[in-house]
């Protein structure tokens, strides 16, 4: 005699309206546990996203990590307005004065005299080194938004924009060739000993009166912020010791006319120093001539 069908006693009956209860709630329970999970991880997209950060080095160790909606609760923003010489116009910014943006990443620490020089590096890795003393001086703020513009406005013909963080100077004379640094796309803020730091630019055993070390500081104010020496320094343009200096390729002569006009020979994103005088120049081989003889081989 074959048996029937049985009943499968496991099966929920929603007559029993305890155990169906139960079961919804479970079900919406899971439901709002993911939903908030979702919105926790889009939130957190979001603010990465929303808020570019700028990292804050003493001797190329990170001690602090601001974005900007940390900036903008803890220091006063302010609205600017001036000849801005990178678009050649007059631009306005909202921004931080950059006394403001170092006391909230170093606090005191920056204007201590260990420390010399501030070195900003943009998100390509421009270098721009300022001495202490000159970030001390008023005028100079870094911007975040482009009160002029939509987001950021083009800054040249290749279409690269400033944000989204940019360090302006509202004074006549800050300029780069007065070796005030003007970094876009700022990512980083390192204070340092300058010799310490970059030791290979730095020519040991020299004078400060010698033309060697006026020189230096030239490279330091000026060359720096693109090229680096013996490896040290930026990687934007190549660098003029390593493997071979320049001045056993190059003659005095065409070494001195492309650094006061390097638009003359070729297109390149190096500016012209028409301001540099000869005993400048000299001041500059004599540097160059001094690193190559002392490089280690």
């Amino acid at each position: 005699m074959m048996a029937g069908p049985t009943k499968n006693t496991n099966k929920v009956s929603f007559r029993d309206p305890d155990k169906a209860a139960r079961s919804l709630l479970i079900l919406i329970a899971v439901i709002m546990v993911s939903l908030l999970i979702i919105n926790i991880l889009q939130d957190k997209d979001s603010n990465i996203t929303q808020y570019p950060s700028l990292k804050f080095l003493i001797s190329r160790v990170i001690v602090k990590d601001v974005n900007l909606k940390d900036l903008e609760e803890n220091i006063e923003t302010h609205e600017i307005k001036f000849h801005d010489p990178m678009y050649k116009k007059e631009k306005s910014y909202k921004g931080f004065k950059v006394q403001d943006v170092l006391e909230l990443g170093f606090g005191d620490e920056w204007k201590s005299s260990e420390f010399t020089d501030v070195v900003f590096e943009a998100l390509d890795g421009y270098v721009s080194v300022s001495p202490v003393s000159k970030l001390k001086q008023s005028g100079g703020y870094i911007v975040f938004s482009d009160l002029d513009f939509e987001d950021w406005e083009p800054i040249s013909i290749k279409e690269v924009t400033p944000g989204p963080f940019y360090l302006v100077w509202t004074g006549k004379e800050q300029t780069t060739k007065n070796e005030y640094p003007w970094p876009w796309q700022l990512s980083s803020i390192n204070l340092i000993k300058f010799e310490d730091q970059y030791s290979a630019v730095f020519p040991s055993g020299v004078s400060k009166n010698s033309s060697v070390y006026k020189g230096y500081e030239i490279f330091k104010g000026r060359c720096v912020r693109c090229h680096s020496m013996n490896g040290e320094g930026s990687k934007v343009g190549p660098d003029l010791n390593a493997p071979q200096s320049i001045v056993t390729y190059r003659n005095t002569y065409m070494i001195k006319e492309f650094i006061k006009n390097p638009s003359k020979y070729r297109y390149t994103q190096m500016p012209d120093y028409p301001d540099l005088s000869e005993r400048d120049l000299d001041n500059l081989l004599a540097y160059f001539r001094y690193m190559n003889e002392t490089k280690e081989n």
